[in-house]
């Protein structure tokens, strides 16, 4: 089992190049006619690395994100997994390139901390707290993506005002299908974020060293905030009918929020999330 989880990671890498060069030919206008091929192509790469997250965690009797070399593949599988889930039945694949980029940069930071020693941490072994960690870092992989789809929606919008598009800009997708990818985005990690945080919530509530729903802790509250503050963006986004540049904007401040956020509380706070 170990081998082969091996030649799996290690083969990951090369498929992703792989997928990434598929892409380029797409957003290079070389080869228009693999636009219908990209969702098989990427379904058999979510498998592939969902296989090795798999046998990888089964051959070290432990969970995802265990180690390093987990997090970042987990991050990887996440960008994947996400972009696929926004860019199903959309024709315009001009984001994939730059997307899938970020996802291989990830999947090699993997590979550099390679390590098969187990994590011994009882609390990474936790079967449920292993599902509340991979939803709460695929729903902030989703609200990521949606504010680098927001950024290019900004960047496609100015150039078109002042007219002064390059060559590249011409290939990148058409401002409606980044609104559209946007939204999805926002959306999968609105859903995602939020059954990672109630599963949180419930661990807290029967864990007897807290034994509270919502305990007091700066990284639960600062999760909780976060999240209702897209949840109540886009019930705004809703109600006004934003749409274009205000929900593009909304989106890429909320996710300045969360970075801040994240750092101010990572820095200068403890936390029961620290496992060393």
């Amino acid at each position: 089992m170990k081998i082969f989880s091996q030649l799996i990671s290690y083969s990951l890498p090369v498929l992703y190049l792989v997928v990434i060069y598929i892409y380029y030919l797409i957003f290079s206008e070389k080869n228009k006619t693999l636009v219908s091929k990209t969702t098989p192509i990427l379904l058999v790469l979510v498998i592939c690395h969902l296989l090795e997250i798999v046998t990888r965690n089964i051959a070290l009797h432990t969970m995802p994100l265990s180690t390093t070399h987990d997090a970042y593949s987990f991050i990887a599988f996440s960008i994947l997994l996400v972009y696929m889930i926004s860019e199903l039945g959309l024709e315009n694949r001009g984001a994939g390139l730059f997307i899938l980029f970020f996802a291989l940069v990830m999947e090699l930071f993997s590979i550099v901390n390679m390590s098969w020693e187990p994590e011994t941490n009882e609390l990474l072994a936790n079967k449920t707290f292993a599902i509340h960690a991979s939803l709460s870092i695929m729903g902030y992989t989703a609200l990521s993506l949606a504010a680098i789809y927001s950024l290019m929606y900004i960047i496609q919008n100015n150039n078109l005002k002042k007219r002064r598009l390059g060559n590249m800009f011409l290939q990148l997708p058409a401002l409606t299908y980044l609104e559209k990818m946007g939204m999805r985005s926002v959306i999968t990690g609105i859903i995602l974020l939020g059954i990672g945080i109630l599963l949180g919530h419930y661990l807290a509530y029967i864990n007897d060293q807290i034994g509270e729903f919502w305990p007091k802790d700066i990284k639960v509250i600062l999760s909780d905030i976060v999240w209702l503050l897209y949840v109540a963006g886009y019930v705004v986004t809703k109600i006004k009918k934003w749409r274009g540049e205000k929900m593009a904007y909304l989106s890429l401040y909320g996710f300045i929020v969360l970075i801040i956020g994240g750092g101010i509380v990572i820095y200068l706070s403890e936390s029961f999330h620290k496992f060393n």
